[in-house]
């Protein structure tokens, strides 16, 4: 049997035959002298820029693309190296849907795979796994692919050292804490995303942000000007400086790190530089394509024109002239009930992209007031101290139910607030759903609420616009404002429905939602059984 060592100070891997070191390696080239792809040779020829991709040790990589630039052919190989060099390497591949992985899986990762004799005799025998959803090999390594529909829940309780996220831009931004757990215990801990982009509010382009955003830049022989493509460099004569407009050699270029600190090296490669696209049909995409379709699909970049749902002068309008409220107002309130909405973050916090908030409110006639909110952060997140917390807030304002987010809170927090409340019926737990049609359903075998997630988001967004969901005033509001205006209305193709997604923090904003959730209810006003607002 082959197998490998890595050798942590370089790119190298150290191939090992039957205990004895036989030379050094590195994954590119061995996946040029293993695999086939067309009844040929597969080579990078002419495509040096993919060796980087195929041999740092860099633990996180983001491949920013135009289509058709191979990147999942990119995603195979490096899998696949990786789990023949390395014995006991557990790789996990994900992409938005059943079907995008069902023809990775076949297309790309069988293909390499039955056609490299190599493989075929030194990792396979009759003990390997052979599955759409797994592949397994000789040296114990094995790669699962999966996908993340509507949930991420498919992909807990799988152990991996690296995973690879394909068409990133199509996978909500909370399912990625929950792809990268499944690598907790391993020593590894290798990311690689890829993706093509659409807007600047997308989960690639968060990813994006935290990279070396490395570009190729080309010097233009004319004026000396350096040149980080896009469509200024785009002409019909070919590919021109945006100086100078002089043509190009794409020869000319080096790869330039536009980011000094980065946690991701992340890489554009965009139609422009790939050796196989003739510039004929560069510009007629230019000519035909829309500035969208032209900016996400040949030059890899997104381009701006998401609908946002908010603007900061409708929070502005539905804010009134009252502060904040330090307990329960009967007086106010009119003998009304308030209601307690809590949206966790894992562990309580995740830094900038997730905090547990709650929201507290009540309705005075059909008017929903928020009269308190608090963002837990730094020691004070620790989801037992929050519960702890929660209590005195229930208690202090007279609180009759909380909404409780499930997917976190189902660990134990929620369990643990219905024993300190000492009532199980006092904690009504919601879960998002991508897929269900109804608003609203009641799932017996879970003991939660299953909301539509589209249609319950849009239910608070029409009420806040409506005035019919209400703040105190603007200055004690606003800084949990950006909580909503970090929302944006995206389409989803793998699901083929409108969804939201955001770019930062949203948190207060679904608290918020599983408040007024749990009134509704409470109030009568919202019919569980007949899925509407009444």
């Amino acid at each position: 049997m082959v197998s490998a060592v890595l050798n942590w100070s370089c790119t190298y891997f150290r191939v090992v035959r039957e205990g004895n070191a036989v030379g050094t390696v590195k994954p590119s080239y061995f996946a040029e002298a293993i695999l086939t792809l067309g009844n040929k040779p597969f080579s990078l020829a002419g495509r040096n820029y993919l060796r980087f991709v195929h041999d740092s040790i860099h633990p996180n990589i983001i491949l920013r693309t135009g289509r058709q630039v191979e990147k999942s052919t990119t995603l195979a190989v490096h899998m696949l190296t990786r789990a023949l060099l390395i014995p006991y390497f557990n790789a996990l591949y994900v992409s938005p849907s059943s079907k995008q992985t069902r023809i990775f899986s076949s297309q790309k990762l069988n293909t390499f795979i039955s056609g490299s004799k190599f493989i075929q005799q030194f990792y396979l025998d009759s003990s390997c796994v052979d599955r759409v959803f797994e592949k397994s090999f000789t040296n114990q390594s094995r790669i699962v692919l999966d996908y993340v529909y509507n949930t991420p829940d498919r992909v807990r309780g799988i152990s991996a050292d690296s995973v690879y996220v394909d068409e990133v831009q199509d996978i909500p931004k909370d399912f990625l804490p929950v792809i990268f757990e499944t690598m907790s215990h391993s020593q590894y801990k290798w990311r690689l995303l890829a993706g093509t982009p659409k807007r600047y509010q997308n989960t690639i382009e968060y990813y994006w942000g935290l990279s070396s955003q490395t570009e190729y830049a080309i010097k233009c022989d004319s004026c000396g000007h350096w040149n980080i493509l896009d469509e200024r460099n785009v002409a019909k004569e070919g590919l021109v400086c945006s100086n100078c407009h002089s043509k190009l050699n794409l020869s000319n270029g080096q790869w330039v790190n536009t980011k000094r600190d980065f946690t991701f090296k992340g890489i554009r490669i965009p139609q422009l530089i790939v050796p196989w696209i003739k510039w004929k049909d560069i510009w007629e995409k230019h000519e035909e394509y829309s500035s969208a379709q032209f900016y996400n699909e040949v030059l890899g970049m997104p381009y701006e024109d998401a609908a946002r749902p908010f603007t900061k002068g409708d929070l502005i309008a539905a804010c009134e002239n009252r502060p904040f409220l330090n307990g329960f107002d009967g007086q106010y309130f009119s003998g009304e009930r308030l209601y307690l909405g809590i949206d966790y973050a894992p562990g309580g916090t995740m830094g900038d992209t997730a905090y547990t908030v709650v929201v507290i409110g009540g309705f005075v006639g059909d008017v929903f007031k928020v009269v308190y909110a608090k963002r837990y952060k730094g020691i004070e997140s620790d989801l037992t101290d929050v519960a702890e917390d929660v209590v005195r807030l229930v208690k202090q304002f007279n609180v009759a139910l909380v909404g409780a987010d499930w997917g976190i809170g189902s660990g134990g927090t929620n369990q643990l607030l219905r024993k300190m409340l000492g009532s199980a019926e006092r904690v009504v737990e919601f879960y998002h759903s991508g897929s269900q049609n109804a608003l609203i359903k009641w799932d017996s075998q879970g003991y939660k609420f299953t909301l539509n997630r589209t249609d319950a988001m849009s239910t608070v967004m029409l009420k806040i616009k409506e005035k019919k969901i209400t703040f105190p005033k603007w200055e004690y509001w606003e800084p949990f404002a950006d909580d909503f205006l970090n929302i944006y209305q995206d389409y989803s193709e793998a699901s083929r429905r409108i969804i939201y997604d955001h770019e930062s923090t949203d948190d207060t904003f679904h608290a918020l939602l599983f408040a007024y959730f749990v009134g509704l209810m409470e109030k009568g006003m919202l019919d569980k059984y007949f899925s509407k607002v009444v």
